[in-house]
């Protein structure tokens, strides 16, 4: 099936709904394959974002991580660098390095792949079934509820999003 997402940042996003949708941290989710799929040797994830999104900064024990951009642009920070991507780039974030980014567009559109798989069982644990394929609400991230999730995934949140007090 060939569908063309749209990444702005309020309305529906052309994608099929399915009960793989979930509302994560103010953004869309889907679990695309998840390490029960790929016996454990990576999970891949697909997330539509509006601007202005950036998740806690946060550093993964267990896994790399990369996130390959389809549309839109963000700045990625990984330890005190900072990158900028656009659309057909990826930037790799591995292990033990703290990181984050910040949606720079009116919207990102993108993939965030995990090496070993594992920590797209996070993305699950901390979000909600998304009712239609749309960003949530706009309001502030649920904190306690990604600390107490995080934990068991071998991961911790170290700092604030960008752009808030940072």
């Amino acid at each position: 099936m060939t569908h063309t997402p749209s990444t702005a940042p309020t309305g529906a996003i052309d994608t099929p709904v399915d009960d793989r949708l979930r509302w994560f941290v103010g953004t869309l989710n889907r679990v695309v394959a998840s390490t029960a799929d790929t016996a454990g040797t990576f999970g891949l994830m697909e997330q539509w974002a509006p601007r202005g999104f950036s998740p806690p900064t946060h550093v993964h024990h267990r896994e790399d991580s990369a996130i390959h951009l389809l549309e839109g642009e963000m700045t990625v920070r990984l330890g005190d660098a900072e990158r900028r991507i656009v659309a057909g780039e990826t930037a790799f974030l591995p292990r033990d390095v703290p990181h984050t980014f910040l949606v720079e567009s009116d919207g990102a559109h993108f993939l965030e792949i995990v090496t070993p798989g594992g920590f797209e069982g996070f993305h699950i644990d901390a979000s909600d079934p998304a009712p239609s394929a749309t960003l949530p609400p706009p309001g502030p991230p649920d904190v306690p509820r990604l600390l107490a999730a995080i934990g068991p995934y071998g991961a911790e949140i170290v700092g604030p999003p960008m752009g808030h007090s940072n």
